[in-house]
């Protein structure tokens, strides 16, 4: 062979190398399939996806429009309302307290946030409603009315305010409730304890630290970059389902700041999701405790813990999950440790049925993960 005939064949030899898809791309644009068949299924106006293995997010996938009325496309920077998966950046930021010696999850709530009343039945503490048996309510569909919505309260111990009153729906410690109410009095804790506000908090201690850039909490008076429209099949208020896609009105979610108020993209979520995987930002203590749960008085253990579903915590492969809804947002993270993997699914729409297509995505994910 001459030597110009053995460049050549190197040279295609590279090419097939790196042509070759490894087993993490592989595994990526599978779940982007399933992503995309969400995406069509249900209709949605806008959808990010994103993977994370091996220490960085490996791929993204952009579907639809950020903003139909205007045809900008959802992008790489396009930021999501993630609703619930709020109380996960909660979570964690109280189990790193807890293990600098910041915050004690034993005592009343009232040792930190004396604005809640004691109430009768027994202490509220922090670990009680960290792990959702705490006996705060939780939002009621009946009183988020146009009102509700249009109220803004720029700081947590505003918002407990709004709820402190109300008597607790179980016995602490007896019965699992969950609440975003219950992450509100937490991040009013937070900010007790730290003596910062629980925005510059979580900031400070987890956006900054992991370069989250294009996460925050919503504030709906002000603009916001890249910011996306909500969309919806199911009516705002009636709740039922109809042909025509509507267009949602902002609202201020300020009253469950700490419960379900931030904005986030794909791969920000995923990026957090992927510091559950192994030892590094979080401690091995942090890490074992999320996979835990909680125990009512009778030794019922709970399913939501310090932020996370746990109905994963005990299959193979085990998982993390959290998701968060509200019309107009939808937004899906699942954490497989065994697998180092992290998934985040967030879109602007709620499409012909909800969010629930969140539960049939894990069970879709189990059989990508199995089939490989």
């Amino acid at each position: 062979m001459t030597q110009l005939a053995s460049l050549a064949a190197l040279a295609l030899a590279l090419l097939l190398t790196a042509c070759q898809v490894t087993p993490d791309q592989d595994r990526a644009q599978a779940i982007f399939a399933a992503a995309n068949a969400v995406f069509e299924e249900e209709q949605l106006v806008g959808l990010q996806a994103a993977v994370f293995s091996g220490g960085r997010v490996i791929d993204r996938l952009n579907l639809g429009f950020a903003d139909l009325e205007h045809g900008v496309d959802v992008s790489d920077a396009t930021r999501f309302e993630v609703a619930s998966v709020n109380k996960t950046f909660t979570g964690l930021a109280l189990l790193q307290l807890e293990e600098a010696g910041g915050i004690d999850l034993d005592l009343p709530i009232q040792y930190y946030v004396p604005q809640f009343p004691v109430k009768p039945g027994g202490p509220v503490t922090p670990r009680l409603l960290a792990g959702g048996l705490g006996g705060v309510r939780h939002y009621t569909e009946e009183e988020r009315t146009p009102e509700y919505y249009a109220a803004h309260y720029d700081d947590v111990l505003q918002a407990v305010s709004y709820f402190a009153d109300d008597p607790l729906v179980a016995t602490p410690g007896d019965t699992e409730v969950y609440s975003s109410y219950g992450y509100v009095l937490l991040a009013a804790a937070i900010q007790q304890a730290t003596g910062s506000r629980y925005q510059y908090h979580i900031t400070e201690t987890l956006l900054a630290r992991l370069g989250l850039e294009n996460t925050g909490f919503v504030d709906v008076r002000f603009p916001l970059p890249h910011r996306s429209r909500h969309y919806s099949f199911i009516d705002l208020y009636t709740r039922e389902a109809g042909e025509q896609l509507q267009v949602l009105p902002t609202r201020d979610h300020s009253v469950i700041n700490g419960g379900g108020n931030m904005y986030s993209t794909a791969s920000d979520l995923a990026t957090f999701g992927g510091q559950f995987l192994r030892p590094g930002f979080l401690s091995e203590a942090v890490l074992e405790q999320v996979y835990l749960p909680h125990f009512a008085a009778d030794g019922t253990p709970t399913q939501f813990s310090d932020g996370w579903v746990l109905i994963g915590a005990g299959l193979s492969p085990r998982f993390l999950f959290f998701g968060g809804s509200y019309p107009g947002t939808t937004a899906f993270l699942a954490v497989y440790p065994d697998a180092d993997l992290a998934v985040a699914i967030v879109t602007n729409t709620w499409g012909r049925n909800g969010s629930n297509w969140t539960l049939p995505m894990l069970s879709t994910l189990g059989g990508i993960l199995t089939s490989q």
